[in-house]
């Protein structure tokens, strides 16, 4: 319907010839109208548009532009201080693990590993001499203890002798060594009497005479000597000889307590041993420390990647990230050991994907090539969850989730911080019966659409849908593949128009 609007009257001449051309319009417009509607309800109706169902694939995806991202950020610093020699690296390069990064000088430990190892074998001699006097005194003392024994035990058997007195066998023999003495005295006296008798008669020369008298003399001292010896073996043991025994009796046990006691010494010679062994092992550790330093001037790739910055250059000075240096000043370099592509979802979207949903990848740096991909985490939390909630911008901002995608494969095209547009397919129906969505006006999964028959006659069919993509719908009961279902006529809108001249009229 089209609705005239006439102004209101002026009291104004011009005022009232445009209300009147105005008029002129308005009854004008409504003649041909009509005329234009009594043509229409004579004019026989259009046949129905319709579509085809059909059979084909559809999917949902969610596309959306992230960035490319290492994985793994692994800084590389030095652990000794130094100037650097060498740097071998530049941004950007592929390195595998081991692989040299840097050369820091070594001049300086050098001298020190000379020093220390000298200090060692000093160490170690002292400790072989200690060692080896220990076993000679543990040798010595056991030695001299068993001759204190051996002397205590010969000591006290003299004593036990001594204080015994003569046993009858020794009175026997002094007894026996008496007769035999007296039987040579007796012979010496008659020796004597012959020779004697002999010079007088002049059959033999005085000095043979002589020679006899020194033996007679001879064999009465031995017979007095027996009897001397008989009387004391038969007298028994003197107190004074008995007082010497015990006297060197305890001689040997003072000799014995004494070797005793110096055992005791050993222990301190084994302490010695200990000392020396720990100043072994003290020294020994300052060198591996220093040899360890050695090998950390050679400061090489702790993993493979890719070398995301180099931050120092050959002739530079570095300092060691073990005796607190900050990490701008002992890092030498940055590397990725994997790459992956960081993306924000909005929260429409992000219920639409799963973890180990495939991607497809794409960056500029390679047209026309697809990458293929695949999402590995989805954030619990959006990226402005705990942002301040009392300003603006947080609480008008659409939420986000990042979601992390990790490529199937790698390729040397793709570099961190390139940009990356992502396709994540949602899920996807093969050979099923599809339709456009301009046949299915209603909302929801269930309702109703037309088809013709095949009488050429508007048919009701209730229909169940099941994934959208932009364009079509998957139809799961209701349709079949070549049904023609009609496209719903376009809603008539009614339409006001104002041909009033503006606030004035005009």
């Amino acid at each position: 319907m089209i609705v005239a609007v006439v102004g209101r009257q002026r009291g104004y001449m011009k005022k009232s010839v445009k209300t009147a051309i105005g008029a002129v319009i308005v009854l004008a417009a409504v003649a041909a109208a009509g005329s234009r509607v009594s043509h229409n309800l004579h004019k026989p109706a259009p046949p129905p548009r319709t579509v085809p169902a059909a059979l084909g694939d559809i999917s949902v995806s969610v596309q959306e532009v992230g960035a490319v991202q290492p994985v793994d950020k692994v800084d590389v610093r030095s652990k000794v201080a130094g100037r650097i020699l060498v740097m071998p690296i530049e941004a950007g390069q592929t390195v595998h693990a081991g692989q040299l990064i840097a050369m820091v000088d070594r001049t300086l430990l050098d001298p020190q590993i000379q020093q220390t190892q000298a200090q060692l074998d000093q160490a170690k001699a002292r400790l072989t001499q200690a060692e080896s006097s220990y076993q000679l005194q543990l040798a010595q003392t056991k030695w001299a203890i068993e001759q204190a024994v051996a002397g205590l035990a010969t000591a006290k058997a003299h004593l036990a002798s001594v204080a015994a007195g003569a046993r009858p066998q020794e009175v026997a023999q002094q007894k026996q060594a008496l007769a035999r003495a007296q039987i040579a005295l007796d012979d010496a006296v008659r020796t004597q009497a012959r020779k004697q008798a002999l010079v007088v008669k002049g059959f033999v020369s005085q000095s043979e005479a002589d020679t006899s008298q020194v033996a007679l003399d001879t064999a009465r001292s031995n017979v007095a000597a027996a009897q001397e010896a008989l009387s004391l073996t038969q007298a028994g043991p003197r107190a004074e000889d008995v007082n010497d025994a015990r006297v060197g009796v305890h001689a040997a046990e003072v000799q014995l307590a004494t070797a005793r006691a110096n055992a005791l010494q050993d222990a301190v010679r084994k302490s010695d041993i200990d000392q020396a062994r720990g100043n072994v092992q003290q020294i020994a550790g300052n060198l591996s420390q220093l040899e360890v330093q050695v090998g950390d001037t050679k400061i090489s790739a702790p993993v493979s990647g890719i070398v995301l910055k180099k931050y120092r250059q050959p002739g530079e000075i570095v300092q060691s990230a073990t005796t607190g240096f900050s990490d701008a000043q002992s890092i030498v370099a940055t590397l990725g050991s994997r790459l992956e592509v960081q993306v924000g979802i909005n929260e429409v979207d992000v219920a639409k994907i799963r973890v180990g949903a495939p991607v497809t990848i794409a960056v500029d740096a390679a047209p026309g090539v697809a990458f293929a991909g695949t999402v590995t985490e989805i954030a619990p939390a959006s990226t402005n969850a705990f942002a301040d909630t009392s300003t603006a911008s947080a609480t008008t901002s659409i939420s986000k989730f990042s979601v992390r995608i990790a490529f199937q494969k790698y390729d040397a095209r793709i570099r961190p911080g390139m940009s990356a547009n992502v396709t994540i397919l949602s899920d996807q129906r093969k050979h099923v019966v599809v339709v456009p969505l301009e046949v299915t006006p209603f909302t929801g999964n269930t309702g109703k659409v037309q088809v013709l028959n095949a009488a050429g006659k508007p048919e009701d069919r209730t229909v169940t849908l099941g994934l959208r993509d932009d364009t079509r719908v998957e139809v799961k009961t209701g349709l079949g593949a070549g049904d023609k279902v009609i496209v719903p006529a376009p809603s008539v809108e009614r339409r006001t128009i104002d041909i009033s001249g503006g606030p004035d009229g005009g």
